[in-house]
């Protein structure tokens, strides 16, 4: 009896500190974030919370970022639409859509990352973000490597919600990429 309580007790000790060592630390995720308060409120948001698995929570926020670069190609597509004969316009919301759009854009590059998170491979996770976040300064300072066709669009002031959009998009890129390297580690 005395010899299974040990076992007992060395099976609970592993399980606790097994436990403590998943234990995620949001405010270290944070702290490099550019807005830390929003990177606490998206990754407080997961329904649950945020658990004990840095894993689980990577995953979420990559459907929170697959979500918000969908809806940056949704309004890409409405600006183009709306843009009429405004030929800066037209050619500044084509480059940002080839730059979010699912064949070699951002879009792409989460559906990648949501693959390679599957596969455990988080430096590929990490990559990906990268590239994601690349796609959006592309897309907002006119880097035309993309969308050879367009006029010199690094100039262009663009007042429409897109700046934002990509930020956002931006900004949960960096999350994602600061909780992978966690896990690298």
């Amino acid at each position: 009896m005395a010899h299974f309580l040990t076992l007992v007790v060395v099976f609970l000790f592993c399980v606790a500190s097994s436990y403590a060592a998943n234990v995620v630390d949001v405010q270290a995720i944070c702290k490099e974030a550019k807005d830390p308060s929003f990177c606490l409120t998206l990754l407080k948001s997961k329904p649950g919370g945020v658990g004990q698995d840095l894993h689980s929570l990577a995953q979420y926020t990559i459907g929170m970022l697959h979500t918000n670069v969908s809806n940056t190609v949704n309004l890409i597509t409405e600006l183009i639409a709306q843009s009429g004969s405004d030929h800066n316009k037209q050619d500044h919301y084509k480059n940002c859509l080839s730059h979010f759009r699912l064949n070699g854009g951002a879009l792409g590059q989460v559906v990648k990352a949501q693959q390679q998170l599957k596969a455990f491979d988080y430096y590929g996770v990490y990559v990906h973000m990268t590239a994601i976040a690349n796609d959006g300064y592309d897309c907002l300072t006119g880097d035309q490597s993309v969308h050879q066709d367009a006029r010199d669009l690094s100039h262009y002031k663009d007042t429409s919600l897109l700046p934002k959009y990509v930020d956002v998009v931006g900004q949960i890129a960096l999350i994602i990429s600061n909780m992978v390297l966690l896990l690298l580690k």
